[in-house]
């Protein structure tokens, strides 16, 4: 084994990656108010059911992402933190010898807005990974993942884990470890 190949496991071992969007950033809920505001809708949280959007409401795949973007461009600093305790909750994760690493897959023109988004609600991390193509979460060094997407949950394979952060759009998924809010992973590690 290759001296790199040893730091890369070592690295993993003690790695947690955090998505962003829905697990740090509860971004759905600005979207949802610009989506609203579009087209003069009332539609809640709790109704996307599905990862696909495009299959809950009346939107091309194209359209969503560019709200995406608009909220992250033009409204990151109302984007609120899922709860109000990430900072905290992170720096005694790091406390007990864990690297954070936040993984997020995005568009690139959003990547100065979640770097000003995470300088304005104080999260601590070692390192952060954009992924801007098809290249699964899995592939990076960790050995906990905690999302909220359907698709990443199913591409995570032991020894790594997968730990569901609750949101209505993958409710399906009954047989992983679920959180509601971060602060309950510390009692999972």
């Amino acid at each position: 084994m290759q001296p790199d190949q040893y730091s890369f496991l070592m690295i993993s071992e003690i790695t947690i990656a955090l998505d962003l969007d829905s697990v740090l950033a509860d971004v759905m809920q600005i979207w949802l108010e610009e989506y609203k505001a579009i087209f003069n809708t009332n539609i809640k949280k709790q109704d996307i059911t599905d990862w696909h959007i495009h299959k809950i409401l009346p939107i091309g795949k194209q359209q969503i992402t560019d709200l995406f973007i608009m909220v992250w461009k033009k409204r990151w600093q109302d984007i609120p933190p899922t709860s109000n305790d990430l900072s905290k909750v992170i720096n005694q994760l790091q406390d007990k010898g864990f690297r954070i690493s936040i993984i997020t897959k995005r568009e690139r023109v959003t990547m100065p807005f979640v770097a000003h988004w995470l300088d304005l609600n104080n999260i601590p991390f070692n390192d952060i990974v954009f992924i801007f193509d098809d290249v699964s979460k899995s592939h990076f060094p960790f050995f906990i993942l905690v999302d909220d997407s359907p698709i990443n949950v199913k591409e995570v394979v032991p020894p790594k884990q997968i730990v569901i952060f609750d949101q209505p759009w993958n409710k399906s998924l009954v047989s992983y470890t679920r959180i509601n809010k971060l602060n309950e992973l510390i009692d999972l590690v």
